[in-house]
């Protein structure tokens, strides 16, 4: 394997002066689960105990060590991250990093997942067609078992877009405008919205970003479903529901900015890319099942792809309709097949997070509690994921650190009767949430500069929710297709409000 050298770009050479000390003893041991559903309590606090094991901020050590050099080379200081990959490689990997984001927030790993971030970022050049390198070493180096030549790297479509969703998301977990003004990050969430899907839209040109259709990832795959070789696709329902979110998300950051001349025909884009793939890239005469991709002998499969089919609901490209209520029991259905069951427990960590946002409790837990009864739950996926599920998914909170406010639902399961989730992190605030059932939630603002603004969902159509005992006329509103009923609150630091429905 040839040898590269690799001058650490500025920006992460300053991260790893500056932020050498990690901020998991400040914030990550502080969040906690109690339940009475003793495995998911449990659980949780192997997540959480696991996940921060494999921190490697603050620490140096050998780079380049996987199964084919079990040594590694060097010693050097590592940037601010942890483990997204196989803990037989020193490295963080996009597409598992875009995954744990969320549960390494909860644990208190915001400087990680800056850090990470703005690793990959610095890699998407345009040698490489604004492709960031798949993995990186713990010093934010190229990771040359998946980058052995400067145009030799792994490539799958989908992880560029999952980046630039992700500074978004992270922005409104932490309300740190780094995220959106950092210049780095910028261009590269720039590029990957417009010369990137430029660049790879050349065999279906209809403005889908592509593989080359080879089904070798080193020069370009269109999924994450690297198995299917057979007939590799050109485009993917993955790659098309990632590339709807990040146009989503670009949009919603110009409007942050203020270019809001920009930010609405991002959102055009964004609109006319999913109505697309409902009325035209997604339907199959005949098939009421969605379309997953286009290959190189111009087939339209709408059978089971694993990611390239779920990734479509769980992105929200799909319209909330009866057509994707079938899908979603198609998914269920494949899932319920040992022949449709990924190999892999890390890809079954995607599953919960397919069915929770539609309120299919029994569908997510189902899976949730697979994940949690495995014995091998050594990769660090399961653990971040657990964590996210069990605040994003069961909690159902929704954040927006930058306006002071969050949303919660809550989706319970009947073998989980009650939930409460102490210190969630919501910018420089700390929440706890308590959900009894799926009528009755409270918030206590534990710590934090100025109110927080509350709104209290619930699934249903009700009249009318109690908050604090005080009968209120609800708000109408729907949740990815879902109708609910909520309420507004707002909680000083110290308060604590309880709402519920009949």
């Amino acid at each position: 394997m040839e040898k590269k050298t690799y001058a650490m770009p500025v920006s992460l050479l300053a991260l790893v002066l500056i932020l050498a000390v990690s901020p998991v003893a400040a914030n990550a041991q502080t969040i906690g689960v109690s339940t009475s559903n003793k495995k998911l309590e449990t659980a949780f606090a192997w997540a959480k105990d696991k996940a921060l094991s494999y921190v490697q901020t603050g620490k140096s050590g050998v780079v380049n060590r996987h199964e084919r050099n079990s040594v590694g080379t060097g010693n050097v200081a590592y940037i601010p991250s942890y483990w997204a990959g196989y803990t037989s490689r020193t490295a963080f990997y996009s597409r598992d990093y875009c995954h744990q984001a969320s549960g390494a927030h909860l644990l208190g790993l915001q400087r990680e997942n800056l850090s990470i971030l703005r690793a990959f970022a610095a890699t998407a050049t345009e040698s490489r067609k604004w492709f960031p390198l798949w993995a990186l070493n713990f010093d934010g180096s190229p990771f040359t078992l998946d980058a052995p030549k400067e145009d030799y790297f792994v490539r799958e479509v989908p992880a560029v877009f999952e980046l630039v969703e992700q500074c978004y998301r992270q922005y409104l977990w932490t309300g740190d405008s780094e995220y959106v003004n950092d210049p780095l990050l910028w261009n590269f969430c720039t590029k990957a919205v417009t010369d990137f899907i430029a660049l790879h839209d050349g065999r279906i040109p209809n403005g889908v970003a592509e593989g080359d259709g080879s089904g070798d990832i080193f020069r370009g795959a269109a999924t994450y479903n690297e198995i299917e070789s057979d007939s590799p696709l050109i485009e993917s329902g993955d790659a098309i529901a990632c590339q709807y979110q990040a146009l989503e998300c670009y949009s919603k950051m110009l409007a942050i900015k203020g270019d809001t001349k920009q930010a609405r025909e991002f959102s055009r884009k964004a609109d006319h890319l999913k109505t697309f793939f409902n009325k035209k890239w997604g339907v199959k005469k005949g098939k009421t099942e969605y379309v997953r991709g286009y290959d190189i002998k111009g087939n339209a499969p709408a059978n089971w792809g694993l990611e390239n089919s779920w990734f479509m609901p769980m992105k929200f490209i799909t319209e909330p309709s009866d057509k994707n209520d079938a899908y979603l029991d198609f998914i269920a259905g494949c899932m319920e097949k040992r022949w449709g069951r990924p190999s892999n427990l890390e890809a079954i960590t995607y599953i919960p997070g397919v069915f929770f946002p539609y309120n299919r409790v029994p569908d997510a837990w189902k899976w949730l509690e697979y994940i949690i009864d495995q014995p091998d739950k050594e990769y660090p996926e399961v653990s971040y994921t657990l964590v996210g599920h069990v605040v994003e998914g069961m909690l159902g909170f929704e954040p927006n650190a930058p306006e002071g406010s969050f949303l919660t639902v809550p989706r319970l399961p009947g073998a989980v009767a009650d939930l409460c989730v102490s210190h969630i992190p919501l910018g420089g605030h700390r929440l706890t949430v308590t959900h009894e059932g799926i009528s009755k939630s409270t918030v206590t603002h534990v710590s934090g500069n100025g109110p927080l603004k509350w709104e209290a969902c619930f699934y249903g159509d009700h009249p009318t929710i109690f908050v604090n005992g005080e009968k209120r006329r609800s708000v109408k509103r729907t949740i990815h297709g879902i109708t609910a009923s909520s309420a507004l609150g707002e909680l000083a630091p110290g308060q604590s409000m309880t709402a519920s429905v009949q």
